[in-house]
């Protein structure tokens, strides 16, 4: 499976204090490498696009059967709102 990071997402990565990068990056590769469920969550009222918690920082991302496409990360009291400017 191929993941893709999105150039929005890369910048807040890098935003992130180093210790919650590192978390992420290595919540990220999970993602690919496990077939098994890691408190992965669908959004409701979209198609394909789930969160996953990192702490107090979420990942976004679309899942389809080859790849997953991270489209943001960030913290938990942002990124919601992030998501409805995105996809509404």
């Amino acid at each position: 499976m191929k993941i893709i990071i999105s150039p929005r997402a890369e910048k807040e990565l890098k935003k992130i204090a180093k210790i919650d990068q590192i978390a992420i990056v290595r919540k990220i590769r999970l993602i690919k490498e496990s077939t098994l469920s890691l408190n992965e969550e669908k959004l409701s009222g979209y198609k394909n696009i789930y969160r996953m918690r990192v702490g107090e920082y979420r990942i976004v991302y679309q899942r389809t059967v080859n790849q997953i496409y991270i489209v943001l990360i960030g913290h938990r009291k942002d990124i919601y709102r992030l998501v409805d400017q995105l996809f509404r």
